[in-house]
């Protein structure tokens, strides 16, 4: 009866170290191929294009006035932060609101 436990005991270790040897294994970092040196072949003209930029916002730099005036338009009071920060007041675009979902068909 004593050799059946120990059996159960080693068997029931070793599953536990081949556990924790695979979770570390798997944190390891990747060693990454190494990749032959590369022929510089393009001309300079052919570059990439630099990516393209956001659209700036309608309500960017406007005035309390202009931006009460324009509905799309929300206007910000200035503040000061916990820090003791002051804030500048601004006007920015009024979020969208969340669309809903469609309601479910009924039968």
């Amino acid at each position: 009866m004593t050799r059946d436990r120990w059996i159960l005991k080693l068997s029931a270790m070793g599953l536990a170290l081949a556990l924790i040897g695979g979770a570390a294994h798997a944190q390891a970092p990747k060693a990454e191929p190494k990749a032959a040196p590369k022929a510089e072949t393009k001309a300079p003209a052919e570059k990439k294009a630099p990516a393209k930029k956001k659209a700036a916002s309608p309500c960017q730099g406007l005035d309390e006035k202009a931006c009460g005036a324009n509905t799309g338009c929300s206007w910000i009071k200035a503040t000061k932060t916990k820090a003791g920060v002051d804030r500048k007041a601004y006007c920015r675009l009024k979020t969208a609101p969340p669309k809903k979902a469609a309601a479910p068909a009924k039968k």
